[in-house]
């Protein structure tokens, strides 16, 4: 590696923590961020030949990520997701025409869930409710933690047909 190249290498191994500090603070998500030091780097290398060692080598990476945040910013405008007029439409129609439906098996699904035991239902709500809810009632009552989504699937299939025969018989063709 010649004078020129581990001279760079030194400068940014010893500020890139700064550099990174402030892309950080300027984009929100880490991986775009990630992303904006990466082409700050591969910017700071290119243009090393024209860096004055008698300026601050920080100023002038952060000067370099600057430009790179404005950059993303730009693309992060051109490539926003909007709807159109017509998709909403669309969307709100496909929403207007599930709607019953839904609303039939969200009353099936309770009239369902009533029909099972007190424990029974408790487990399947704590499993929707809670995070680690599983393990935690897996190590209370001593079983495996795979025995106890084994009886949680058991129930949901249970439920399913619960919902799926209270549809066919409110007329429902498809549940």
């Amino acid at each position: 590696m010649d004078d020129s190249a581990a001279q760079f290498v030194r400068l940014w191994t010893r500020f890139q923590p700064e550099v990174r500090r402030y892309v950080f603070m300027l984009v929100p998500r880490e991986s775009d961020a990630e992303d904006v030091l990466q082409e700050t780097s591969a910017r700071l290398w290119e243009k090393y030949g024209d860096y004055d060692p008698q300026r601050p080598f920080v100023a002038w990476a952060i000067g370099f990520a600057y430009v790179e945040v404005q950059k993303w910013r730009q693309r992060q405008a051109r490539e926003r997701l909007v709807f159109s007029d017509e998709l909403l439409a669309q969307l709100d129609a496909t929403i207007a025409a599930e709607s019953p439906l839904l609303e039939v098996r969200r009353r099936a699904l309770d009239g369902c869930l009533n029909k099972l035991g007190e424990k029974e239902r408790q487990l399947l709500l704590d499993r929707y409710a809670e995070h680690g809810a599983i393990k935690q009632e897996a190590a209370r009552v001593r079983i495996s933690v795979h025995k106890l989504y084994y009886a949680i699937e058991k129930l949901r299939s249970r439920l399913l047909a619960c919902i799926d025969t209270t549809l066919r018989k409110e007329g429902w063709q498809h549940g």
